[in-house]
């Protein structure tokens, strides 16, 4: 499994997060990538004087210092918690790198300011978000599935399945599915692939989705589930399950789109 963390030198460096994701990491037995871009352009205009290519020379130059800043720490976390690793640094927008990158990472791991299904709607790969607030407990005892059917969660599903065999317990959980045979569906696809799991539906009434979700996340070690199931930008202005997930629950969540 290829495993990355993915930063910017924009911001104070995650130092936290980066420590978690080298508790994921260790607890996988997998290396850890880390990928951080400088969020800014190295397309300057071609006819500027002397005084704006020194301009441009400095602005260079400050973001290889941060790229190596950056660099320098991420190697010091993965050595202190002895987790092998590789670095990679980027001149450029990271919304824009990631579809070049993508291909060549299973998951992604990234903390605020950056958003995880944000990042995973801009590439392949399946990304897990890190807050102030994440605990990593295990990586072994209850996996919850926030079920509905949607091509995006079962992408979330099919980047989780080499995770699944390590949990003790998988439950899924359906609010108000609209499709009678949905539950046994995805009971049948688990069990295809060597996985019991508990189906729980639930019936949303006078809760919303988000909140049942989180409610059954307070007791899991990973949390997996479909990005965007609606606008993305009718989510960031008017909330949603995806960005109430991303930015309250505890737990590591896992996200594809």
């Amino acid at each position: 499994m290829k495993l990355a963390f993915v930063m910017t030198t924009a911001v104070d460096m995650p130092k936290r997060q980066i420590s978690l994701a080298c508790q994921i990491a260790k607890k996988l037995d997998v290396p850890l990538v880390g990928i951080a871009a400088t969020e800014d352009t190295m397309e300057y205009y071609s006819g500027g004087g002397a005084s704006y290519v020194s301009l441009v020379t400095v602005s260079i130059d400050n973001a290889e210092r941060n790229l190596k800043r950056c660099g320098d720490a991420f190697k010091a976390i993965c050595d202190e918690h002895d987790v092998a690793h590789e670095w990679f640094g980027i001149h450029g927008f990271i919304l824009n790198e990631w579809p070049k990158l993508s291909p060549y990472v299973d998951i992604a791991i990234v903390a605020p300011p950056l958003s995880a299904p944000r990042l995973a709607s801009a590439g392949i790969s399946a990304t897990i978000q890190l807050s102030e607030q994440t605990k990593i407990v295990d990586l072994s005892g209850r996996c919850l599935i926030a079920w509905d059917g949607s091509a995006q969660a079962g992408r979330a599903l099919r980047a989780s399945m080499p995770l699944l065999s390590r949990f003790t317990e998988v439950d899924v959980i359906l609010a108000d599915p609209d499709a009678p045979n949905l539950s046994r569906d995805i009971a049948n696809y688990l069990a295809a692939h060597d996985i019991s799991a508990n189906i729980n539906i639930e019936s949303s009434r006078d809760r919303n989705t988000a909140q049942m979700i989180l409610k059954e996340a307070q007791n899991s070690d990973l949390v997996i589930m479909g990005a965007y199931g609606f606008s993305m930008t009718l989510e960031k202005l008017f909330g949603g399950v995806t960005e109430t997930m991303r930015t309250e629950c505890r737990a590591p969540i896992l996200f594809a789109h």
